[in-house]
């Protein structure tokens, strides 16, 4: 018998909120720990019972999931953060994409597409739409050198990453094993001053390492950055 992917929601939005916690208590194989409506009763709460994944509001009202994302990455590190928002912006987007959060994921979402969405956060993928990374890049290029330069194989690595394949495709992709995939991703995080795979990508592609590519079919819950 396998252990219950462990959530805790986050939203000021009482009905929302009441809302995602029936969506992914009906779930299988998912246990909502808790529902808190700001930053504060968030962190207190994942403190005491280390959640698998957090889905956070980013507005609310003592700061933002992006807080939040950047206080768990510090006292609980195996927590995921996965983001809601209904205002996508360039601000938000930047802001989530450095803080340390695995993902973004917009409100206008299906309550089924949530839920996918934190099973795959809790595997670690990235999600982020390749069409948000792009807006993002628009307003923030950099010529930003590296202390200790990424290998031929880790730029391979990221370019795995930033395409939204999981760990067990890129891996097979690259020939190599899932083990050795994710000790190139702690490698790469370290040169690149990243906390996520998400963080990597937008870092790697802001000063040119890698492209990021949109793609056609942005609506597709997929595993990785082709979840919108």
């Amino acid at each position: 018998m396998t252990d219950k992917l462990r959530v805790m929601v986050v939203d000021d939005e009482r009905l929302f909120a009441e809302l995602m916690r029936v969506a992914l208590s009906g779930s299988h194989g998912v246990e909502v720990i808790g529902v808190v409506h700001d930053v504060r009763s968030a962190i207190a709460l994942a403190n005491e019972t280390g959640p698998t994944v957090v889905l956070s509001d980013y507005h609310l009202p003592d700061g933002t999931g992006a807080d939040l994302a950047r206080t768990l990455r510090r006292s609980t590190p195996d927590t995921c953060v996965l983001v809601l928002t209904g205002d996508p912006s360039e601000t938000v987007l930047s802001d989530v994409a450095r803080s340390g959060a695995v993902g973004h994921l917009t409100k206008s979402r299906s309550l089924d597409e949530v839920v996918t969405a934190v099973r795959i956060a809790a595997s670690g993928e990235i999600l982020f739409a390749p069409s948000e990374l792009q807006r993002l890049l628009v307003t923030e290029p950099t010529t930003r050198e590296l202390d200790e330069p990424l290998t031929v194989r880790e730029l391979e690595v990221l370019r795995v990453l930033a395409g939204g394949i999981s760990t067990g495709a890129g891996a097979e992709l690259l020939g190599i094993s899932p083990a050795t995939l994710r000790a190139h991703v702690q490698a790469i995080l370290r040169k690149l001053g990243a906390h996520s795979r998400l963080e990597a990508v937008a870092e790697a592609a802001r000063i040119g390492l890698i492209t990021i590519e949109s793609r056609s079919r942005d609506r597709s819950p997929a595993r990785g950055s082709a979840l919108a």
